[in-house]
């Protein structure tokens, strides 16, 4: 979870589908059955010479570098979450080197959602956000249920230009959206419930 700022409040998080994990994982057991498949066909010995521990470590060593391989993408998909708050879209990435990157939700123009037939049966997408001052959208790629992220964000974006008073904590719903209370004469900014100062959008990296 990124650091908040003060009153702010996350309402959806986020993170890339687990069909990121498909194309790589894949891979890692094809190199692997073709690699058993290679110790398994070559003689135990060679000229008089016993194979059997070359063939042994490169077993291992062929596992452990599939394991690898697994575990820099998981900690890819990890280190990498898009939040909504209250505020603002959040957009973190990066394992060793941080990247972190805010859009604040007044500056949001309009998103789209786009996904291919496999995305709307397995429920992942990219969303497309247009905000004010920046040239081209923001995607969030290959994200978990963009439909229900957009929608959210849409309410969102409404609730803070219109000031209506927001949810926040347990009164938020189950599943991470929520529904816009029924609000009669919202007041401005300086009203009870209402938001405070608006960020703009901003990006940054955190080096180790």
């Amino acid at each position: 979870m990124p650091q908040l700022m003060p009153g702010e409040h996350p309402i959806r998080v986020t993170r890339q589908h687990w069909t990121v994990f498909l194309s790589v994982g894949l891979a890692c057991l094809a190199a692997l059955a073709v690699g058993i498949v290679l110790l398994v066909v070559t003689p135990k010995s060679v000229s008089g010479h016993d194979l059997h521990q070359v063939k042994v470590f490169i077993g291992l060593a062929l596992g452990v570098m599939v394991v690898a391989i697994l575990l820099v993408r998981w900690l890819r998909w990890h280190s990498t979450s898009f939040t909504l708050t209250n505020h603002r879209i959040i957009s973190r990435s990066g394992v060793l080197s941080r990247y972190t990157e805010s859009i604040a939700l007044d500056r949001i123009q309009d998103s789209s959602v786009r996904q291919r037939l496999i995305g709307r049966v397995l429920g992942f997408g990219d969303l497309e956000i247009e905000s004010a001052g920046r040239d081209g959208a923001e995607v969030l790629r290959h994200i978990a249920t963009p439909g229900a992220f957009s929608r959210d964000l849409l309410v969102a974006s409404e609730a803070r230009r219109t000031g209506q008073p927001y949810p926040t904590g347990g009164d938020l719903p189950q599943g991470g959206g929520y529904a816009p209370p029924n609000v009669q004469g919202a007041g401005g900014p300086n009203q009870p419930g209402a938001y405070g100062p608006t960020p703009g959008y901003s990006g940054h990296h955190d080096g180790v």
